[in-house]
């Protein structure tokens, strides 16, 4: 009797501390979609899209005759403030766990990318894998562009980065990512530039307006330090190793060839010699014909393989000039690389990274075999 009067006890005091627990509805809730960050006049401004309750729900998982998501701002001398005060304003608490881009506007990147991303680390459990990426003039802007396609405008700017990044146009790095690279000596890393086009035939938009990638930002210090292009850009990921395979179209004699370019492998050793630093890039990859020169039949092309070593040296020396040579910056991490490879190393050049990294030297080494050829040869 004891037995059962002790388990019924703990059934009872079990449900008695269930109605205890603190909890909120979801529905009471911004699920946060994207996050737009501006700086102006010594305050931040943040901007959030979030899910819409009576957008999503009822029978249908959309109702099209509302709106899917919603906006909110607030402000504050940090951006954890300024989101408790956007969270005030909308009457929800927020939830960051499914949000999936953060813009940072022109004038905050300037400021600090370093303070912008001090939120993450906050007890709103921001997702590790959001991407991140820099906007020209206000990144506010551009979370109210209404994209015909898909149910939240986030979602086609989700597309349009991983599109760029898995076609090697852009280096796409995470929240987590960022977060790693602020940590380094140079507090560097290239972020995707998006910019906003305002044009009336567009049907990309309910508005007329789209949105499309410009080239990227050279952070170093933790903040903006300059602009860089596409061709910089696709450069980084070429060094960073980000990138399994690529597209290489030139000219060849009166021809324009396109080559694939399919598992790519990259390997960077440094070497510290004279009080100089040269890091030695040995890049290997396959490759078939998208378009094949004319009389190329089913044997490799010497002359192509060779345009595209050139080519690929090219814009990876472009790149590394552009940002490591010249601003002693490090958006592909080779203090990373020193650190692992050598320690002995990284304790002589750590004290003088950034005046080494300006005078050091690349030496590339590229093979690429066309093993992959097109069928279709001329008569």
């Amino acid at each position: 009797m004891k037995r059962a009067a002790k388990l019924v006890a703990a059934i009872l005091a079990t449900a008695m501390l269930g109605g205890c627990i603190p909890h909120t509805e979801l529905d009471e809730r911004a699920i946060i979609l994207a996050i737009a960050i501006d700086y102006e006049e010594e305050e931040y401004n943040v901007t959030f899209q979030y899910y819409n309750p009576t957008g999503l729900g009822g029978q249908a998982p959309v109702d099209n005759s509302q709106p899917n998501v919603l906006t909110a701002s607030g402000k504050g001398m940090d951006v954890y403030e300024a989101l408790e005060d956007a969270s005030f304003k909308c009457g929800r608490e927020l939830l960051l766990g499914v949000a999936q881009i953060i813009l940072i506007g022109e004038d905050a990147a300037n400021h600090s990318v370093t303070d912008v991303m001090d939120f993450s680390k906050s007890c709103f459990q921001s997702h590790p894998y959001m991407l991140v990426a820099v906007t020209e003039g206000k990144a506010e802007d551009y979370m109210q562009v209404k994209f015909s396609e898909g149910i939240a405008s986030t979602h086609k700017l989700k597309y349009l980065l991983q599109n760029a990044d898995r076609y090697g146009m852009v280096s796409l790095p995470t929240a987590l990512d960022l977060f790693v690279a602020l940590r380094t000596e140079q507090q560097s890393a290239c972020l995707p530039r998006l910019k906003l086009n305002e044009d009336e035939k567009s049907d990309a938009s309910e508005d007329g307006k789209s949105i499309e990638i410009s080239g990227g930002v050279l952070i170093m210090g933790g903040k903006a330090q300059d602009t860089e292009d596409m061709e910089t850009m696709k450069g980084l990921q070429l060094l960073g190793g980000r990138i399994d395979e690529t597209t290489l179209t030139f000219e060849q004699e009166d021809d324009i060839v396109s080559v694939g370019l399919i598992g790519m492998q990259r390997k960077i050793t440094p070497v510290f010699e004279e009080g100089k630093l040269i890091f030695q890039v040995k890049l290997t990859c396959g490759g078939r014909y998208f378009t094949a020169p004319s009389g190329v039949g089913l044997t490799e092309d010497k002359e192509t393989v060779q345009k595209c070593e050139e080519q690929l040296k090219s814009i990876m020396q472009t790149a590394a000039e552009n940002t490591v040579i010249k601003y002693g910056a490090d958006p592909i991490n080779l203090e990373r690389t020193v650190r692992h490879r050598d320690y002995k190393m990284w304790q002589q050049v750590k004290d003088n990274w950034e005046e080494l990294l300006k005078e050091c030297e690349f030496v590339f080494d590229i093979e690429v075999k066309i093993d992959r050829l097109s069928l279709a040869v001329d008569d």
